[in-house]
């Protein structure tokens, strides 16, 4: 989704040598001081971008999950403990993706794993009140969807049969291999494979979290450490059924100094 990431290694180069290693030439000092401050700029400028890209899908999957739970009106007999169950963890979820919505909206610091959870959470919130009309009517729910774990804003990750019919074959790549290693989608599988770097979701590194003072930086969102983030280790939650009650109790919020 966020294939806009050319300036990462733009921003890694060094600044050139003065010609012939002498002395800088007067005012030169303060072209790395300038180049840093437009770094800078440049990076939060893209993640603003990202951000209000990002908040308008949220908004429009949390938007069209309440006009489903309008429309998808459900009467439920005191024994369908399991049509009960699911449509709770439907209210849930759509109670946690409108939580985070809102903060996104309060809090000019709402990164983009957080946005993406409210995604998460409104999508799951639809296949959780499937589940309930499907329980609801006696037939089998469809299993919920296992996300790619590099962005998981993108479709599902390939069914684990494939999977387990590529372990089962002997030439087997180490590429093959690595791309098995956690869910992903066709796409970044292929990337893997190929030796790319998948289409990850990003996540703003504030500068006085790095270890140089040159951030802010845009990092994988699953490398940012988890006592600074709840959605690193989860895939913004997808892998958690208590992600819900986590955001709910306001547990989510943790964020690098800034």
């Amino acid at each position: 989704m966020f294939r806009r990431w050319w300036f990462v290694t733009w921003l890694s180069e060094r600044a050139p040598e003065q010609p012939g290693g002498g002395r800088p030439r007067r005012g030169a000092d303060r072209e790395p001081r300038r180049a840093g401050r437009g770094q800078r700029e440049l990076v939060l400028r893209e993640w603003e971008v990202l951000r209000e890209r990002l908040a308008r899908i949220a908004a429009d999957r949390v938007t069209a999950a309440g006009e489903l739970f309008r429309a998808a009106e459900l009467t439920l007999a005191a024994d369908e403990s399991a049509a009960h169950r699911a449509y709770r963890q439907a209210l849930e979820a759509y109670e946690a993706a409108g939580r985070l919505l809102d903060q996104s909206a309060a809090d000019p610091h709402t990164d983009l794993p957080d946005l993406a959870a409210a995604v998460i959470l409104a999508e799951q919130a639809v296949e959780r009140l499937a589940a309930a009309h499907a329980l609801h009517a006696g037939v089998r729910p469809e299993p919920a969807a296992v996300r790619c774990f590099y962005n998981p804003l993108h479709g599902p990750a390939e069914p684990a049969d494939t999977k387990a019919k590529r372990r089962r074959r002997p030439t087997r790549t180490a590429r093959e291999a690595a791309a098995d290693r956690r869910p992903a989608c066709p796409a970044c599988r292929r990337a893997i494979i190929a030796g790319q770097t998948p289409d990850v979701l990003p996540a703003l590194l504030p500068a006085k979290a790095t270890d140089r003072r040159t951030g802010p930086l845009l990092v994988p969102y699953f490398t940012v450490p988890q006592q600074w983030s709840p959605w690193s280790a989860t895939a913004c939650g997808a892998y958690d059924p208590d992600t819900p009650s986590l955001v709910l109790r306001g547990a989510h919020r943790r964020h690098p100094p800034h």
